[in-house]
Formats: C-alpha cells, sequence, structure tokens
C-alpha cells in the first residue's frame, strides 16, 4: 500500500498519467510484498492459535489476514485508479 501510494502521489504531482501496467503493477507488488510479510509470520500466528479451538480460531485468522490483506489490496487499487484517471473536460 505504502510503495503504490508514494509512487502515484508523485506522479499525480508530476502530471503523469502511467500506463496500465505501470498503475496495475504497483498493486501487484504490493500484494506480494503483503503475502510475503503474512508468510513469514504465519507460523508465529497460526502456532500460537493452533491450541485454540472453535470458531475463536477462524475469527482470529480472518482478523489477523483477511481484513488488512483487504485494506491494502483495495486502497493500492484506489491509488492505481486515481493516477491514471484523466479529467476530460
Amino acid at each position: 500500500m505504502m510503495l503504490s501510494r508514494t509512487i502515484a502521489r508523485r506522479r499525480i504531482a508530476a502530471g503523469d498519467t502511467p500506463g496500465w501496467f505501470a498503475a496495475w503493477g504497483l498493486v501487484a507488488a504490493d500484494a506480494v510484498i503483503f503475502f510475503t510479510i503474512a508468510g513469514l509470520s504465519a507460523p508465529y500466528i497460526v502456532g500460537g492459535l493452533a491450541e485454540s479451538r472453535g470458531a475463536w480460531v477462524y475469527v482470529a485468522l480472518f482478523a489477523i489476514y483477511f481484513i488488512p490483506m483487504q485494506g491494502v489490496l483495495i486502497i493500492s487499487a484506489l491509488w492505481a485508479v486515481k493516477s491514471r484517471w484523466v479529467d476530460v473536460d
């Protein structure tokens, strides 16, 4: 999210309109960064939840992985769209 936001803000300030791959490639890069961090932290988080039982495990995994993933990808996508926006008068 920070990579796409930083580069998109710089492009918007400069008045540069990137191509499709240049804008959405940053979203893919943010996704790869998020999944790398999530994958590296998974053994510690899942290991701590392994002793728990019931629906709380699913609620915890939802709150730890799914909600942040959606936040990162949605905000990255918004910045990608915003950087490609061309105002036609």
